[in-house]
């Protein structure tokens, strides 16, 4: 490469993505905002966000190679001009020992309809000399002649005043208390009302003052002489020709800890501090306390437990505190020090920063985890608090009701099997609601308001018999405010009932009912709509895993309408599970000819689905159906609650089940082999029952889950998958009670959720139309890995991106998979722009939370000639054709406890769809939280297997299986073209990554590094993952992971080293051998 080559390349800075350490108001005036403008702080740079908008306006570069540790911002003017008005503020930054002074300008000019437009500038204005000692805290201060002023505290417990005017030091007092702080904070607007409050390293808080007496100025800085220009431009002055010395008013002693954050109230009357102790303490600060005497200590303070580690930061209102702390969490206090919320969305190391707002009433938090979350202070304080005015708007925003069955008895008694109750729930809409009871009455009801519910009677089924089960399915009705619901009935005599209501939803009417016996008593416990099929046909299911489709004669014609005929249902089929447990769930790929179902075992069962079956000819056969294949402990043990099908290519089926177990899990059926294959799966943490999981609209991916819906204890929690945050947690009872929730398209202002308990039905409303209001809360900024990242790789798009495809900004990103101290694994999208970091996504974690130290991609593959015997053509021919189509990309990640885990590229089946939908995803109704940060990953991986060292393990000594391996390889392709995968992978399937390492090992040996290759066989449909890695015991150890039966192998111990090998890395050379004798590769690993 010549020197006019090497010219053109250069290293840019580009955006940090870490912890986020100051935060700052900017406040407009309110005719051109209704809500401020935010400053954060990050690494050596400014982030500058439009609250109202939700969106990152622009990031400036401040430092270089010094954080930012606080941010302070004084108002200066607004000029208002017939085009434009522009407000002028000035900021001061500071981080460690510098301090930097800037001009932030807004230009706002009216042109668009909806929201000017806004244009911002931050510009350098000083940069004051390096300081003796890190700055704690700054505030603009005003003095009698008009020039302006900045108080700098630092941490020897001293405080200097700069001169903006004249750039230069004016004023420097030390306290008589002469040690090193923790903590310090100012208040007040001019240097006679300045206060300081210290925290010492001594746990105790001292607050001092300036005062005019006994003590010069100083009249040369020796902190001024090496900045703008000469020393002589930084000579101090005396500043209103008088006498300074800092004077100790009262001490603050309590704290058994460090005090990391003070926080003085707007009129200086109280003071809140938080501690390494994990508490906060209020501390009144009384009249006679502002007497220059430092002889006063108060111990007597509230004092506001609840925290679980370190608290960092804190708020302070007239009404209420806010404390932040190391747990993650962010906590309300009333002024009495009862705590009244806690928020918990932060991961990792903690919240660092919170910042309350008591104009908009928005609270924002902080943390190490490089998310910013704004909170709307109304939305999540408790309406039971009639004491806090901040109540009343939050009892507008959420309505609860409380309603009972119309004919409930009042009387007080012990409920039997002959009482009346309510049996099942099904929400259709926000405000509409199903109600099946233990007497057979079917109700629809309409909840106009908490005071205004509209009770309509459907029916009561035959002999009032109790209803079991009951399912939903809502067609499109045609016309505004009208209704079109199939419901199905399964009562205790075993009889089923078809119920289709139509009319205005205020008043509906029954236009005709199906009933017929589907079973003997007390069996039909499940009745099942399924969607793909519409309402011709229905599933019931009985207590033994036997599943009856019946079809439902044309509900049009004219025989339909005679209801108490039973030739209106045919028995189509009859499906029996091999397992013999309860079908739970189900869902039909028509053009597949499947159906696939989750039982109550955790089983997923295949069954054949013929077109025939469906066909109105054959209605009067009875045909017994025997299962196609099946994956058995797909859930462990736990019952399957969902199931969604979605096609991939034209001969791959993807399945997605959730489960009780907290898992999302994937599955693949190819049609031509009839193979179920799992491909991965997603845990949930917060959840420990995963009713349902939520997509983007229109979305034909089943891996964009955006919200996923369930239960955690006795609670019903709604979690967003894509910023790992908290939607909505209602105290029901848990899961076992009758309920039913219904989601709108933005669940954080759209969701409703309805229980029984104590046989009353309470109905949790939270529906804010989308223009109604802003939504809160929001994430400004993507959420990354809480703690250190020992690792990291660059993953390549070029393999998956099609030839179709325009070349958009969008391709020329980088995606980065990162390793974690947490044992987490994120795929992270760097994107051209000012706003670099687009998206990241959370693949899961290694099993124990051990930590990542080395990480992967492998793409190519390596293919090599072998000998394989019985191989037919037709074998070889579908090999041929799928061979593109399975080759595998994966990630290998390695860590702490020998653990080696293994990520799966997800296959989309539509390459023109990548760019569109990334696109589209982005801005919708310009609101953020429907802006998904992760939705726009076009790439994702998900768990596929993994290894790890068995109890009283060694790496030493173990059995060498290479042959075994070339065995499985050369050999695989001489299976039967029929084969039933599906068993064979289901009975080697361990649930590695819900294992917990509970037992100690002999050793503690961790893997420091890895690289990883892939060979390919012809002829066979497997491919060979080789594995290399390197172990703290200084050893380096070959293994194999067989794809897709996800079998692990130890091939061989590679040459003893004399210290643990860091860094791994291979080249791959063809080895040309004799011409008889086919050509084979070798792999040479090296490292350092």
């Amino acid at each position: 490469m010549g020197k006019k080559d090497l010219s053109e390349w250069r290293l840019d800075v580009g955006q940090y993505l870490g912890e986020i350490s100051a935060l700052c108001f900017v406040h407009l005036p309110s005719h051109l905002s209704s809500l401020p403008f935010l400053l954060a702080g990050s690494g050596s740079q400014v982030l500058l966000y439009d609250l109202e908008a939700g969106t990152l306006i622009r990031p400036f570069q401040v430092f270089h190679g010094i954080r930012l540790h606080g941010i302070s911002c004084n108002f200066i003017n607004c000029t208002e001009g017939s085009v434009s008005t522009r407000v002028t503020f000035e900021v001061a930054l500071f981080g460690e020992k510098r301090v930097k002074l800037f001009e932030l300008n807004f230009e706002l000019s009216p042109n668009s309809q909806y929201q000017p437009e806004t244009c911002v500038n931050l510009s350098l204005v000083q940069s004051l000399p390096r300081l003796s000692h890190w700055v704690f805290d700054v505030c603009f201060l005003k003095v009698c002649n008009g020039n302006r002023s900045l108080a700098i505290g630092c941490s020897d417990n001293s405080i200097r005043v700069w001169d903006i005017s004249n750039s230069s030091i004016i004023l420097e007092v030390h306290s008589p208390e002469r040690c090193l702080l923790y903590s310090m904070k100012l208040w007040g607007d001019n240097l006679e009302a300045l206060r300081i409050a210290s925290g010492t390293i001594y746990n105790e808080i001292i607050v001092w003052k300036v005062d005019w007496e006994h003590v010069a100025p100083l009249l040369n800085s020796p902190e001024g002489n090496h900045a703008h220009g000469s020393s002589s431009d930084f000579k101090c002055f005396k500043l209103q020709d008088q006498q300074h010395t800092a004077v100790n008013l009262f001490r603050l002693v309590g704290h058994e800890g460090s005090i990391f954050r003070i926080e003085w109230s707007s009129c200086g009357s109280k003071l809140v501090s938080v501690s390494d102790d994990r508490s906060a303490r209020i501390w009144e600060v009384r009249a006679e306390y502002w007497k220059d005497s430092d002889s006063i200590e108060e111990v007597g303070s509230s004092v506001l437990y609840g925290h679980n580690a370190r608290v960092w930061d804190c708020c302070l209102t007239d009404s209420f505190i806010i404390t932040a702390g190391e747990d993650c969490t962010c906590r309300v206090w009333g002024s009495d020090g009862k705590q009244l919320k806690m928020i918990k969305e932060h991961i990792g190391r903690g919240i660092w920063r919170c910042l309350y707002d008591s104009l908009s009433s928005l609270l924002v938090t902080a943390g190490f985890d490089s998310a910013i979350k704004v909170h709307q202070f109304q939305a999540f304080l408790p309406g039971s608090l009639e004491s806090h005015p901040e109540a009343k708007e939050f009892n507008g925003r959420t309505e609860i009701f409380s309603i009972k069955i119309p004919n409930f008895s009042e009387q007080i008694r012990l409920t039997d099997s002959k009482s009346e109750y309510v049996r099942c729930l099904h929400l259709t809409s926000e405000d509409t609601l199903y109600i099946a009871t233990n007497h057979g009455y079917l109700y629809h009801t309409k909840l106009c308001d908490m005071d205004s519910v509209n009770w309509n009677k459907i029916l009561q089924v035959s002999e009032g018999m109790p209803i079991i089960c009951m399912d939903l399915l809502s067609n499109e009705p045609k016309y505004p405010c009208g209704i079109d619901d199939w419901v199905a009935l399964g009562d205790g005599k075993g009889n089923m009932t078809i119920v289709r209501v139509v009319g205005d939803v205020h008043t509906p009417q029954l236009s005709f009912t199906f009933t017929w016996s589907a079973g003997i008593e007390r069996q039909l416990l499940g009745t099942y709509w399924c969607k793909s099929l519409g309402h011709r046909f229905i599933f019931t299911a009985d207590p033994k895993g036997r599943l009856k489709l019946w079809q439902l004669c044309d509900p049009f014609s004219s025989v339909c309408y005679e209801s108490s005929k039973t030739n209106n249902v045919f028995l189509v089929a009859e499906f029996s599970s091999c397992f013999g447990a309860r079908i739970m769930c189900l869902d039909a790929s028509f053009e597949d000819e499947v159906l696939f179902c989750g039982d109550l075992r955790g089983n997923l069962v295949l069954f054949p689905l013929l077109r025939d079956l469906l066909n109105d000819k054959s209605v009067a056969l009875h045909v017994e159906v025997s299962p196609l294949n099946y994956f058995k402990g797909a859930h462990g043990i736990s019952t399957v609650s969902t199931l969604s099908v979605a096609k991939l290519r034209s001969n791959q089926t993807e399945i997605r089940s959730t489960g009780g177990d907290g898992c999302i899990c994937y599955l693949e059926y190819d049609k031509d082999r009839e193979s179920l294959e799992f491909i991965g799966m997603k845990q949930v943490k917060e959840l420990s029952l995963i009713q349902s999981v939520s997509a983007e609209n229109n979305s034909i991916d089943l891996a964009s889950c955006n919200y996923a819906a369930g239960f955690a204890s006795t609670d019903f929690i709604i979690w967003n998958l894509i910023t790992e945050a908290k939607v909505v947690q209602i105290p029901c009872g848990g899961w076992r009670r009758p309920h039913s929730y219904f989601l709108g398209d933005v669940p954080e202002i759209k969701n409703c959720f309805a229980y029984v308990k104590d046989e009353v039905i309470h109905i949790h409303r939270h529906w804010i139309s989308n223009g109604e209001r802003k939504m809160f809360p929001k994430n400004l900024h993507m959420q990354f890995h809480g703690r250190e990242i020992h690792t990291l790789c660059f993953v390549s798009e070029n393999f998956q991106v099609g030839a179709n495809v325009k070349k958009s900004a969008l391709n020329k990103s980088s995606w980065i998979a990162t390793g974690c101290e947490d044992g987490t694994v994120r795929l992270t999208r760097y994107s051209p722009g000012f706003e670099n970091w687009s998206s990241s996504k959370l693949l899961g974690e290694h099993v124990g939370g051990s930590a990542v130290r080395s990480i992967c991609f492998v793409s190519e593959i390596n293919q090599i000639s072998a000998v394989v015997d019985n191989v037919s053509e037709e074998i070889n021919r579908q090999n041929g054709v799928a061979e593109d189509k399975e080759n595998p990309f994966l990630l290998i990640s390695v860590g702490a406890k020998r653990v080696l885990t293994s990520w799966l590229l997800r296959h989309r089946g539509i390459d023109e769809m990548e760019e569109t939908t990334v696109e589209s995803k982005y801005n919708r109704n310009g609101n953020d939280l429907e802006l998904s940060l992760g939705a726009s990953s076009s790439l994702s991986f998900q768990w596929l297997s993994t290894d790890m060292p068995t109890k009283n393990s060694s790496t030493h000594g173990k059995k060498k299986d290479m042959k075994k391996v070339d065995h499985i390889t050369r050999n695989i392709a001489s299976m039967n073209a029929n084969a039933k995968t599906g068993s064979i992978s289901s009975e080697s399937r361990e649930r590695e990554a819900k294992a917990f390492l509970g037992d100690k090992y002999e050793d503690d040996w961790r893997y420091l590094a890895v690289t990883a290759f892939l060979v390919k066989c012809p002829g066979s449909r497997l491919t060979v993952c080789f594995v290399v890695v390197a172990c703290s015991d200084a050893t380096l150890a070959l293994r194999a992971l067989i794809l897709p039966l996800r079998l692990w192998f130890e091939v061989a111990m590679l040459v003893p080293l004399s210290s643990p090998v860091l860094a791994l890395q291979h080249v791959i050379m063809p080895i040309h051998l004799p011409s008889k004798v086919e050509p084979l590769m070798e792999a040479l690993p090296f490292g350092t």
